[in-house]
């Protein structure tokens, strides 16, 4: 056999070696139950990203869109049953860099990975959760202090004359500043020297503290929106969607070594050519981040993941081409870290928050010409409110076999004409058997006849259009 046939039957066999019989009782069913219809899903196309007026509130545009959204998608859930099942969730974040950024096709992609850590956020904080609360009282009352004498206000302690020289050093560059300015120093002088004192002081502190962890694997991104005015500022929002079906199938496919059962109900000749079905829709490909469940012509199920990053403008050709390379290389890595996620993402939230209501009353001494004077404003009321939050979410996936880049694309943002390049990686069984084959030493002529022997593909490519991610078999 010459060399060039035998790489010819390799590549067949990468989507089209059959299982060995011997393997044949292995094989992994990974056959889910459609729940969102492709009806309620919708596709996505350069209609879902909108150029407004500078003075629109994009905010207010992307939450509309997103609750209309997920209010549709929950409607037909209910109507199947599946609304204790399927979980669906929403994000955005806000791109704030202006249209004429060098690098404002990245500051969108790291608002579309901000937008999508704040859905997984939400559905976070509904696991495992703890909550613990504290309620803090205080009260002191002080009457008959004596008042300060102009000895009370001198101090000869070393630490304080340090503090003065420090603080004439700092005013005398802050009145440098000033004249520079054109604004007068004496404007600005320190106060003169006081002695504040509490008479009065009651408090009540509510403190929270909420955490929670959990398994996020298998959420996928259904949705995405974009509001982007006039300026290059505006907003993004994606939809988000779990089922324990999809996480079970997804682990199911990626642990089964290749031996998966092939659904033919589900196959889809479009995907007769994977190529030519990604090429059909390139200029829908920025709308698409995170995973998804695909089936091929042979109704084998493929895990597609979809990865983009921004390119830094320049002009220089020279430069753009580094730029580009560097952009693909966030893009791969991007796709690759959305596999991990679908995988196996866990994530940890914590939030604290601190409620003061406070009531007090002081009096102030101050020193003018060396007399003392007395000020008192008598109750005041404050409330100061705080709160802190944290989240992590981690994931990995080892020793992945099985996986390709498809395909990569370019192209130009359709509202802001900033570049964006992506890489498609596909996930197949068919290549993990194909490599384990290889790797375990199979002869060439073995390899051949493997490779000859399996299903035939069409000669025939079907024109695909633009794939809808939100096919009925992704949940």
């Amino acid at each position: 056999m010459k060399l060039n046939q035998l790489l010819t039957a390799m590549v067949i066999a990468g989507l089209s070696l059959p299982i060995h019989a011997s393997q044949e009782g292995n094989l992994v069913d990974t056959t889910t139950v459609a729940e969102i219809t492709e009806e309620a899903a919708g596709k996505q196309t350069d209609k879902d990203v909108v150029q407004v007026q500078n003075d629109v509130d994009t905010t207010d545009a992307i939450d509309e869109k997103l609750d209309a959204y997920v209010a549709n998608v929950k409607r037909t859930l209910y109507k199947q049953g599946k609304q204790h099942s399927v979980f669906i969730y929403s994000g955005s974040a806000e791109i704030m860099a202006e249209r004429n950024d060098p690098r404002w096709a990245e500051f969108r992609v790291a608002a579309l990975d901000k937008a999508v850590l704040e859905a997984q956020k939400e559905y976070l904080q509904t696991l495992n959760t703890s909550v613990e609360n504290n309620m803090l009282y205080s009260m002191t009352k002080n009457s008959g202090l004596p008042t300060p004498t102009e000895e009370d206000f001198k101090s000869d302690s070393q630490m304080a004359s340090f503090l003065d020289k420090v603080v004439a050093v700092l005013e005398g560059k802050l009145d440098a500043e000033l004249q520079e300015m054109g604004i007068d120093p004496k404007e600005f002088e320190a106060a003169p020297p006081s002695i504040k004192r509490d008479l009065f002081k009651e408090s009540v502190i509510k403190q929270t503290i909420r955490s929670s962890y959990g398994d996020l694997a298998g959420m996928m991104i259904i949705k995405t929106y974009e509001e982007i005015r006039d300026s290059g500022q505006g907003t993004v929002g994606v939809v988000l969607a779990l089922s324990a079906n999809k996480r079970d199938q997804v682990r199911a496919m990626i642990d089964s070594g290749g031996q998966i059962t092939p659904q033919k109900d589900k196959a889809n000749p479009k995907m007769t050519s994977i190529y030519d079905m990604f090429y059909n829709q390139k200029d829908s490909l920025y709308l698409k981040v995170g995973t998804q469940v695909s089936y091929d012509s042979d109704g084998y199920p493929m895990l597609i993941s979809y990865g983009q990053a921004g390119v830094t403008y320049t002009s220089s050709p020279t430069e753009r081409k580094i730029e580009r390379k560097a952009a693909k290389s966030f893009a791969t890595n991007n796709a690759w870290a959305s596999l991990a996620q679908t995988y196996n993402l866990n994530g940890d939230f914590q939030e604290s928050t601190s409620e003061e209501n406070r009531v007090s009353k002081a009096e102030q001494f101050d020193l003018i010409t060396g007399a003392v004077r007395k000020k008192s404003p008598g109750l005041t009321n404050e409330l100061i409110k705080s709160v802190q939050q944290s989240a992590s979410m981690t994931s990995s996936v080892q020793n992945m076999t099985g996986v390709s880049t498809e395909f990569e694309w370019r192209r130009k943002h359709p509202v802001m004409g900033h570049e964006m390049v992506g890489t498609v990686l596909v996930w197949h069984p068919k290549k993990i058997v194909s490599a384990k084959n290889m790797a375990s030493g199979m002869s060439a002529e073995k390899l051949e006849q493997e490779a000859l022997g399996a299903e035939t593909l069409s000669d025939n490519i079907n024109s695909a259009e633009s794939e809808d991610m939100f096919d009925v078999a992704d949940f």
